[in-house]
């Protein structure tokens, strides 16, 4: 099954994540898949603004949402995302090293599949079947409930607080998990840097390891698995 697919990613345009993060992302998926795909970047209000988009890789597709920081990415959960031409997404966040193949998290017999949230060693009781919208495949518009129920509480936006802990009224992982109950991709596919990395390592067959919350890929540069996949 080799039918074309869209990858996506977003970035709000600001200096937070350079867009070399970008570029990067965009590199390592053409290096670890042989299914062929479109990458659609969704970018933020600030990426609009002269120049910001400039070193991004041309053959990146923008398209500007105009919502701020990592609001801009809500527009995937659309039946219909805007710049998507394919019945298959791979949603990946920037904060990600990819290390191996990405053919079997898009071949998944799932139309809505997602990273597990916490690692089973360490999973808080009741958030066994939580997942994390870092890596995210969504098929034939599965999940568009929480794209209507971003819209039917007003689109709301607002910056992260630092130090907050918890879900975020109207984020798109919390609407995820209350609302569609998506399947969970192998844990050792798809893995934390803090949860999981630094506590027992690689396990065998990882594909991702994500750097959600601090330190980023970009502060870690010692980790051999890093310098040799995300450099």
């Amino acid at each position: 099954m080799n039918k074309k697919i869209t990858i996506m990613a977003c970035w709000d345009g600001g200096d937070y994540y350079p867009p070399v993060y970008v570029n990067r992302l965009f590199d390592a998926c053409k290096r670890n898949t042989s299914i062929p795909f479109d990458f659609v970047l969704y970018a933020g209000h600030l990426a609009e603004l002269p120049g910001r988009s400039d070193a991004i890789n041309p053959d990146i597709r923008i398209v500007y949402t105009g919502l701020p920081s990592w609001w801009c990415g809500m527009p995937v959960w659309q039946r219909n995302p805007p710049g998507v031409l394919t019945d298959t997404i791979l949603y990946l966040d920037i904060d990600q090293v990819i290390i191996g193949s990405l053919d079997d998290l898009i071949r998944y017999p799932s139309d809505l599949a997602g990273m597990k949230d916490y690692p089973a060693a360490a999973c808080p009781r009741g958030c066994e079947r939580d997942v994390c919208i870092s890596t995210m495949l969504i098929r034939n518009g599965a999940g568009a409930i929480v794209w209507d129920e971003y819209i039917r509480a007003g689109k709301p936006v607002w910056d992260v607080v630092s130090g907050q802990k918890g879900p975020l009224p109207m984020a798109a992982q919390g609407l995820v998990n209350q609302h569609c109950s998506p399947d969970l991709f192998p844990e050792n596919l798809v893995v934390s840097y803090k949860g999981t990395y630094l506590k027992r390592g690689l396990p065998d067959d990882c594909r991702i390891v994500a750097f959600h919350g601090q330190p980023k890929q970009g502060k870690c540069l010692h980790e051999k698995f890093v310098q040799e996949h995300w450099i």
